[in-house]
């Protein structure tokens, strides 16, 4: 058990985290349509492609 431990502390860091919760706040606001139309910024090529619809 101590093993499973040791790999995961290796595996999982603070920034490996972060980057995932970077990534599903993109995919989250990408589809999500703003409430003020003529507020909402231009979306990126690349963010787009993350859309599901």
């Amino acid at each position: 058990m101590k093993k499973w431990v040791d790999v995961l502390k290796e595996k999982v860091s603070i920034v490996n985290v972060m980057n995932l919760c970077a990534l599903a706040v993109a995919v989250y606001t990408i589809n999500v349509a703003c409430l003020w139309a003529h507020h909402q910024p231009e979306v990126p090529e690349e963010a787009k492609a993350l859309r599901k619809f």
